[in-house]
C-alpha cells in the first residue's frame, strides 16, 4: 500500500517536558530530505548503574546494566520494525568508542540485519574532564556554578560544534543513504541544545535511555526534526515520512 493511501495518523504536535518533541511534522520532514538532506537516527545508550547513581560518566568506559540491555534489545526490535515495514533504506549502525554505546549499537545492529556496528570516535561523549564520577549534589558542593567549573571540562558549544562536524562528515564522506548513530547522552543533549535553542537538551529535556532523536543533515545546515521519541510515537511518525530512496 502506498505511503499516501494509509490512513492517516494523528500525533499531538505541543509537547511538555520530559515528553517526546517533535519539531518538524511528518510532511515538513519529507520536505527538507528532499531537499538533499540526510535523514539520521540518533539513539542514546541504554542505562548504566552509574545513570541510576545520576553520577555523571563522560568519558569513563562504564557498561551497560541487566536493564540498559533490555533496553537495548527492545529499541532494536521496535526500531527495526518501523523502519523494515516503511521501506527506510537504513545501511549501517554507527557507535561511539564507548563500551555502553558500542554494546547498545550492537543489539540495534543485529536486529537489523546489519552485521557489526562500525566506530565513529566523533561520536564519544562530551569530556567532563575533572566532574567526571561525581553526583549532581557533590558536583554543586564543589563547583557551584558552570564558570567554578575545571579548566578540563569540554563545554556544551565547543561539544556541540564537534558533533555538527562529525555527523557533517560522516554524511558527506559515507555512502550510506541512511544510518543510525548510537552516542552518550550528553554528547546528544549538547548537539540539540544548540539546535533548538534549548528547547531540547537541557533542564528536564534531555535525551533518554534508548530513546530516538532525528535530525536531517544537509551540506551546509543540520536541522532537528524530532528528539525522545518512544515506541508509542517512532512508528507512526516514521510512517508519515517518504524517505527518498536515492538519499
Amino acid at each position: 500500500m502506498d505511503k499516501n493511501d494509509r490512513k492517516r495518523t494523528h500525533i499531538n504536535f505541543a509537547s511538555t517536558p520530559s515528553t517526546p518533541l517533535l519539531f518538524c511534522t511528518p510532511a515538513q520532514a519529507t520536505a527538507l530530505l528532499h531537499e538533499d538532506r540526510k535523514p539520521v537516527f540518533l539513539i542514546r545508550h541504554g542505562l548504566t548503574a552509574w545513570n541510576m547513581q545520576m553520577r555523571l560518566q563522560g568519558r569513563e568506559n562504564i557498561p551497560l546494566n541487566e536493564e540498559g540491555r533490555s533496553q537495548a534489545m527492545h529499541c532494536a526490535a521496535f526500531l527495526g520494525k518501523a523502519l523494515v515495514e516503511n521501506k527506510v533504506p537504513l545501511q549501517n549502525v554507527y557507535a561511539s568508542p564507548l563500551m555502553r554505546a558500542y554494546d547498545t549499537a550492537t543489539y540495534i545492529a543485529d536486529g537489523l540485519g546489519l552485521g557489526k556496528p562500525s566506530i565513529e570516535k566523533g561520536l564519544i561523549e562530551r569530556d567532563y574532564g575533572s566532574l567526571s564520577g561525581l553526583t549532581p549534589a557533590k558536583k554543586k558542593a564543589l563547583y557551584p556554578t558552570p564558570a567554578d567549573y575545571p579548566k578540563d571540562v569540554e563545554s556544551i558549544p565547543n561539544a556541540a560544534r564537534r558533533m555538527k562536524r562529525t555527523l557533517s562528515q560522516m554524511c558527506q564522506e559515507k555512502a550510506d543513504k541512511v544510518f543510525v548513530a548510537v552516542t552518550p547522552g550528553g554528547i546528544m543533549n549538547a548537539l540539540f541544545s544548540s539546535l533548538t535553542g534549548g528547547r531540547a537538551g537541557l533542564g528536564p529535556n534531555v535525551t533518554q535511555n534508548c530513546a530516538v532523536a532525528m535530525v536531517a543533515v544537509g551540506r551546509y545546515d543540520i536541522i532537528p526534526l524530532a528528539f525522545n521519541l518512544n515506541e508509542s510515537i517512532f512508528p507512526e511518525y516514521v510512517q508519515e515520512i517518504d524517505f527518498p530512496m536515492s538519499v
